[in-house]
């Protein structure tokens, strides 16, 4: 899988969970101070969020990033 594959993988995975939780984009950015226009560029791949901003999203849906060794099978 190449880098823009995992991207939209996550961004994927982001707005299921978002979903999930039951947020709609304006709820979500409301708790996280940013705006609807950029988390739907975000979730449509359209920019790559700054780590800091991924972070911000990821923690009111109960999620976070974890650094694992990639798999060599």
């Amino acid at each position: 899988m190449n880098q823009k594959e995992k991207e939209k993988q996550i961004l994927q995975q982001i707005k299921i969970s978002r979903e999930a939780h039951g947020f709609s984009q304006r709820g979500l950015c409301a708790i996280i101070d940013m705006s609807q226009p950029s988390l739907v560029k975000i979730e449509k791949g359209m920019i790559s969020p700054q780590l800091n901003t991924l972070l911000k999203i990821l923690e009111p849906l109960g999620l976070t990033i974890k650094i694992v060794p990639i798999d060599q099978e």
